[in-house]
């Protein structure tokens, strides 16, 4: 009798376990079909034409428009949003390696966003003067992409041998440039105060100018992939692969190439 007792409560046991086991490997991540996402003004518009699209896949998709980009990350990185679409990739990482994130971003890769040397006081890179003001972005990663972009136009000289550049970095400075650093988000702004400024195409069409008239830009913009990104434990669910395959719909690329009139440059 005691021996039946025990093979019933072992039986309840192993049950309990499968049921267990099942829940677990059910996965809520790839069952999930409420979807918060995270972005700037920069693709408001751009996750709006998602809507509809994951809709028809049986989501539910809303979005929070964030003032700055690092914050997006920081959001999801806590959790307090499943997905951001709005950085590049070496963004991505550098935050990781400072916040000791488990970000990732997803493939296949949306578009690329150049970046520019930008003046509204000067037609030519030749023109900008001795001293003059020039601003850049403060975050690492697109401290670096500004100050190659200003090497590349000819007016600095950076360091050999350097990963990954700042100002201290800078070798020559012919012109006595007086460069000045702050949040990306501000360096459209700043171009009515000084001489020029690097900033993100998407955030000079943001501000309603024109992004095609930069006097130098990056030699190669696709280092600096966009896609969704999500914490790496959903990297792999189904809600995480459909959210960025939207993107990816004709109809929504199709929007996106009249909207944003070429500014974004597409990977596939």
């Amino acid at each position: 009798m005691k021996f039946k007792k025990a093979g019933i409560v072992l039986m309840i046991m192993i049950m309990c376990a499968s049921l267990f086991a099942c829940g677990k490997s059910g996965g809520d991540a790839e069952e999930k079909k409420e979807i918060n996402i995270a972005c700037a003004e920069t693709t408001q518009a751009l996750v709006e034409k998602i809507v509809p699209v994951m809709e028809e896949k049986g989501y539910k998709v809303e979005y929070k428009v964030f003032d700055n980009n690092m914050n997006t990350l920081v959001a999801c990185n806590d959790a307090s949003v499943d997905a951001v679409f709005v950085v590049h990739k070496p963004f991505m990482e550098s935050f990781n390696e400072g916040n000791s994130g488990d970000l990732v971003m997803l493939e296949p890769y949306v578009y690329t966003v150049s970046m520019g040397l930008f003046s509204e006081k000067y037609d030519s890179i030749d023109k900008i003067p001795d001293g003059a003001t020039v601003a850049i972005p403060n975050d690492a990663m697109n401290m670096d992409r500004a100050l190659r972009i200003i090497e590349t136009g000819g007016l600095i000289t950076l360091k050999e041998g350097v990963e990954q550049y700042s100002t201290t970095d800078i070798e020559s400075n012919p012109k006595n440039l007086k460069i000045m650093d702050m949040d990306q988000t501000q360096t459209v702004r700043a171009l009515e105060d000084t001489d020029a400024s690097v900033a993100f195409f998407s955030h000079m069409k943001n501000a309603g100018k024109d992004f095609t008239t930069y006097l130098v830009k990056d030699g190669d913009p696709k280092k600096y992939p966009t896609a969704v990104v999500v914490k790496e434990e959903n990297k792999d669910a189904q809600w995480a692969k459909d959210l960025n395959a939207a993107f990816l719909d004709k109809d929504v690329k199709a929007f996106a190439i009249e909207y944003y009139g070429g500014l974004y440059e597409y990977y596939e």
